[in-house]
């Protein structure tokens, strides 16, 4: 691939003169840009780290970052859907996606589109190291993070109102008289969990409910088979929140096990209406998380920050619906 080292020289010129020319300055003269331009374009050169934004200095490329864990991004029923949602975003607003998978095990070395400022900034989607994130911010380049695993100050940041969502959960079956519900969600180590599980305590505390030990199980990602196993042995419950729909989807496995059916037994609830939450049997009550909206949302404020280096970093707090399906019973 030609480079603008090759262009110098086949125009017999310095890089400088070369790089004048390629955005458009004045100070060069009519007749050597015309010749540095043609030999551009004879060998169909693409200005490095510009592109078709090169007059403005911009690449027009965001990279989106993706840390997953032991599951593929097109697995991901969650973080595919907030993909699309930047994807599209992006294309609306004629940028184009530049998407690096990192996992747990990647080394702390920057990808390449960063290290060669290909990027006019950083989405970042998943759970990331300390180390590594560190790393990220600290190439100063805009960024915006999406459902972070922690609280990250003076960083601009799309979260889901979790808290609240879990609220609704909760109070819905309250509402339709159960008592003892029980708790389960990955680790609550990760803020969205926790706050899922502080909006399951407030709605206990607000309709005088004493908080069971017994009745909260946590763990990973997609163990709902075991943790929704474990809540059944542990106690009397007729229903279960659970902090997200695969665990809430694969704990029908064991409810079934048991001999017990759904809702006339036991009722369960989910969290985030992926694609599978309408296809269970039965289909699953659940917190609608508008991922599409995650993704769209994130690029609009990158954009905003990559325009103006003066936009201070802001947080954009989405907000969940409860969407009633056929996984509750109501007990009045």
């Amino acid at each position: 691939m030609i480079t603008i080292k090759d262009i110098a020289k086949l125009a017999n010129v310095s890089v400088s003169t070369v790089s004048k020319a390629l955005n458009d300055k004045p100070d060069i003269g009519e007749n050597t840009k015309r010749r540095i331009l043609e030999i551009a374009k004879e060998h169909n050169f693409t200005p490095h780290a510009f592109g078709k934004g090169l007059k403005k200095r911009s690449s027009e490329n965001v990279g989106v970052l993706f840390c997953r864990d032991l599951h593929s991004l097109s697995g991901n029923p969650f973080y595919s859907r907030v993909l699309e949602g930047i994807e599209a975003e992006l294309a609306l607003n004629d940028f184009s996606l530049l998407l690096q998978i990192i996992t747990e095990s990647t080394p702390d070395v920057l990808p390449k589109m960063i290290r060669e400022r290909i990027v006019d900034g950083l989405i970042l989607v998943g759970t990331f190291r300390d180390s590594y994130l560190k790393r990220l911010l600290d190439t100063h380049l805009p960024v915006v993070i999406v459902d972070p695993s922690q609280r990250i100050m003076e960083q601009c940041q799309v979260l889901i109102d979790n808290e609240h969502g879990a609220f609704q959960a909760t109070q819905h079956l309250i509402n339709q008289g159960h008592r003892h519900i029980g708790f389960i969600s990955g680790n609550l180590a990760r803020i969205s969990f926790q706050q899922r599980f502080d909006g399951y305590m407030k709605a206990l505390r607000l309709y005088n409910i004493d908080l069971n030990d017994h009745l909260i199980k946590t763990g990973g990602l997609e163990n709902g088979y075991e943790l929704v196993g474990d809540l059944l042995d542990s106690g009397k419950i007729t229903a279960i929140f659970s902090a997200n729909d695969i665990n809430a989807i694969s704990g029908y496995k064991a409810i079934h096990e048991r001999g017990l059916r759904i809702p006339d037994d036991i009722s369960i609830i989910g969290f985030d209406d992926i694609e599978l939450a309408k296809l269970a049997a039965p289909p699953l009550t659940t917190v609608r998380v508008y991922k599409e909206e995650l993704g769209s949302i994130a690029v609009r404020s990158l954009l905003r920050r990559i325009q103006s280096s003066n936009e201070k970093p802001m947080t954009t707090i989405v907000p969940t619906k409860l969407i009633e399906r056929d996984s509750v019973k109501s007990l009045n």
